[in-house]
């Protein structure tokens, strides 16, 4: 009687090792997945325009922009209406932006503080918190399930 083998197809699937952050970054503050920054480059353009009209609570989204032309790993920060507003400092950004990657969407986050005043001279800022995306899970077949909603990453 003949033996059934059975082949494996296909070649088997390596883990992708993300990097571990580091202990410090200008003006950001990490707890597990929590990352609280200040939003860089608020300065340029027409953002502090943009910047005026945040308020604390309101909901924004981060993006990697590979076609940035000073930094391949930049990511951009934006309000829930698309309006740009700054980036995530770039030493942060080089590290993290393997976790977008990953992931495969725009995170979702919040403005947790507003500093600084348009009096005098002084210019606006911004302090960011999200979540540090998880690589999304495919099944067997290699399929992604599509991501029904946002809510499911982040509490509101």
């Amino acid at each position: 009687m003949e033996s059934l083998v059975i082949e494996k197809v296909g070649k088997p699937v390596q883990k992708k090792s993300l990097p571990r952050l580091k202990a410090f970054y200008p003006f950001t503050d990490i707890k597990g997945q929590l990352i609280s920054t200040r939003a860089v480059g608020v300065s340029f353009l027409n953002r502090q325009e943009i910047v005026a009209r945040l308020q604390m609570g309101d909901r924004i989204w981060l993006e990697m922009e590979p076609d940035n032309p000073y930094d391949h790993n930049a990511i951009k920060v934006t309000r829930e209406n698309g309006e740009q507003f700054g980036y995530i400092n770039r030493l942060l950004a080089a590290d993290i932006v393997h976790y977008f990657r990953a992931y495969g969407y725009p995170v979702q986050g919040k403005v947790s503080l507003l500093t600084g005043s348009r009096w005098d001279g002084y210019s606006l800022g911004v302090v960011i918190l999200f979540k540090l995306p998880k690589p999304k899970k495919s099944n067997n077949n290699g399929y992604n399930p599509t991501f029904d909603s946002w809510e499911d990453d982040w509490d509101f």
